[in-house]
């Protein structure tokens, strides 16, 4: 399971790199495809002040109608489907090959989170044969009382609450190496496929 960082503010401060918005439509954008119902497929939360957007059947964008704020969830998995579980809570989900599913949970205005991936063996149950399929679907999402619960790399059933803080994105062709706090700020240390290493400071947490 790759990990997933969050941050108390969005006020970045990086060192050796500069990090790109996320963010690949405008609200303007996004409202005007909406306006021309040049979209695949969109998913009100149900106060209808935001929305989840797809545009290409395989993108999901979150857009606040009163805010105006917009946000990249998920950049491209084919077929998915949002289902929203409150105004600021949503399930995306989508398939990832024969026998696999995904998902993600999207906290507004800018965090996601995801469960580790568990096999399921349904016609049996030998241990040293191949699982029927594997997803990482939550067990469970409960906005009241502010969890979420998952298995984990053990096969163990977990709760965790939902974070508040947004998502940290690794910058473009690097994966997260390292995670340490240093005088109160959160610095991670990137490192890509040749080897190179970046280091970013985040904000205080």
């Amino acid at each position: 399971m790759s990990l997933i960082f969050i941050l108390l503010n969005l006020k970045n401060e990086c060192l050796g790199h500069t990090r790109k918005s996320v963010n690949r439509y405008s609200f303007a954008e996004l409202t005007k495809k909406i306006k021309k119902n040049d979209l695949c497929e969109i998913q009100y939360n149900p106060s209808k002040s935001s929305a989840i957007v797809n545009l290409d059947c395989g993108s999901a964008t979150y857009i606040n109608f009163k805010t105006k704020q917009t946000y990249t969830i998920i950049d491209h998995w084919p077929n998915i489907f949002a289902t929203w579980i409150n105004d600021t809570i949503a399930h995306i989900e989508g398939p990832c090959g024969t026998g696999c599913s995904k998902s993600v949970i999207f906290v507004t205005p800018q965090t996601i989170v995801s469960c580790a991936d568990h096999e399921y063996r349904i016609k049996n149950l030998l241990q040293n044969e191949p699982p029927d399929f594997y997803n990482n679907r939550p067990l469970l999402i409960d906005p009241k009382k502010n969890i979420y619960v998952c298995y984990d790399g053990e096969n163990n059933i977990q709760v965790f609450p939902l974070p508040k803080h947004a998502t940290i994105r690794p910058p473009k062709d690097y994966f997260s190496e390292k995670a340490e706090i240093r005088d109160d700020q959160l610095v991670i240390t990137y490192e890509n496929k040749n080897g190179k290493r970046k280091r970013v400071a985040y904000g205080r947490v």
